[in-house]
């Protein structure tokens, strides 16, 4: 099994580009998606949303703790 970037229960932010609509603040990380073709993928929760989003690793970068 190859090693992710991300791993369950840490703290991420979403990328902005284009017309993507989520709410912005932190996300936790649900846990990686198998890797079967394509970009490595992750379910995530926000704590405002009653549901978890799949993203792209491209996507997601550490959340800064100040």
């Amino acid at each position: 099994m190859s090693q992710t970037k991300f791993g369950a229960g840490q703290r991420v932010s979403i990328l902005r580009s284009g017309a993507f609509s989520a709410p912005s603040g932190t996300y936790r990380i649900v846990r990686p998606l198998p890797l079967e073709r394509g970009p490595q993928q992750y379910r995530v929760k926000n704590d405002l949303e009653t549901f978890d989003r799949i993203l792209d690793e491209s996507r997601l970068e550490a959340a800064n703790y100040d």
